[in-house]
């Protein structure tokens, strides 16, 4: 699909849920009649995929008239929501009107939920999920997997076996996304705890989130579920979608985007224009700062960094303790068996230590 057919559209930033590890955009978008306009033009320009996002896009205005216009056309819709405005009333509205419905699923434990969503809907998911067994609509999951619920995927996926689902999406947490963590001390420490243990010279960092998440699919990789999918921040094989909200504005948004770079107005430019404005900027090649992505990579765990021809210092693996040798090297394999698959590696590639 090209591209400019997939379109993520942020509905509004309004929320009912204060998750501790929210990345949404950091700019306002206040729901309005924009939405059926904007919908319309979706429609009539060879959209074929659109996917509601926020925020949560059960509370935008104009939600339902939106995807009646989209359905009418053929459009694949998505409503990515927190599932706690999903009485069974508005779920069977919804169901003549989209195609999938994808909820949050981030520990089977209550307390530990609530901790990352700041509300007690554990119970509330549940409900969401079993209801839809029910439908004919496709079911998404989605995680966010941080340092205090890494270790509960197994169980989430007991409970999700019991039932149907399409996809689990499983996302690596990534603190650069979330704009408000150096609000105050008690945020900045908050988004630390998401992050758990730091790397170290001693380490490698065989101890830190992105170690731990790539174990984690490891283990999850016995089940043999194609479903099941890890989503690393440093992922290359994602592809570029348009990301509209409702205010018009286009941003084009890749696998590398820390910052999604905008490329103009559908209100007030036309589908066309900024279509083809993106497809140019697109054509350019890599949309990022080389200076930036550079010091990304060096922001890597030494592990990654020895992996394949990594950017390290052979001085480095001289702090490493002993004792993380074994754990060092296999995470090392690990992240370079995940690099060849996405196609950045060539399958030949080696091991750079030895």
């Amino acid at each position: 699909m090209k591209f400019w057919k997939r379109v993520h559209w942020f509905f509004t930033s309004q929320c009912n849920e204060r998750c501790s590890f929210c990345f949404k955009p950091d700019f306002d978008c206040s729901p309005s009649e924009n939405a059926v306009t904007l919908a319309r033009l979706l429609a009539d320009n060879g959209t074929e995929e659109v996917i509601f996002t926020g925020g949560e896009p059960l509370l935008g205005v104009n939600l339902e008239k939106s995807l009646e216009i989209l359905a009418n056309a053929g459009i694949d819709t998505s409503i990515h929501t927190n599932a706690t405005l999903l009485i069974p009333k508005r779920m069977k509205g919804l169901a003549t009107m989209v195609d999938e419905i994808a909820i949050p699923l981030d520990s089977i434990n209550r307390a530990t939920q609530e901790n990352l969503r700041k509300t007690d809907c554990l119970l509330q998911i549940k409900r969401v999920f079993n209801q839809l067994q029910d439908t004919d609509l496709r079911i998404g999951i989605h995680t966010v997997a941080t340092a205090l619920n890494i270790n509960h995927l197994p169980q989430i996926y007991n409970f999700l076996s019991e039932g149907r689902f399409d996809y689990w999406r499983i996302y690596e947490f990534n603190p650069e996304l979330v704009c408000d963590r150096m609000k105050s001390v008690d945020r900045f420490k908050e988004v630390e705890k998401l992050c758990g243990k730091k790397a170290t010279t001693s380490d490698g960092g065989a101890n830190c989130l992105f170690a731990d998440f790539l174990l984690m699919e490891e283990q999850m990789s016995r089940y043999k579920d194609k479903r099941v999918q890890f989503v690393g921040v440093s992922d290359y094989n994602r592809a570029p979608y348009f990301f509209l909200d409702s205010n018009g504005e286009v941003y084009l948004a890749t696998w590398f985007s820390q910052a999604r770079k905008p490329i103009g107005n559908l209100l007030t430019e036309g589908f066309r224009k900024v279509k083809n404005r993106a497809i140019g900027e697109y054509s350019k090649g890599p949309l990022y700062d080389e200076e930036a992505f550079i010091e990304t990579e060096q922001c890597q765990p030494l592990w990654a960094r020895a992996a394949w021809e990594g950017n390290f210092f052979s001085e480095e693996l001289e702090d490493l303790n002993p004792k993380y040798y074994d754990k060092f090297r296999h995470l090392s394999d690990l992240y370079l068996t995940r690099i060849k698959k996405q196609g950045k590696a060539p399958i030949n590639a080696e091991l750079a230590i030895s």
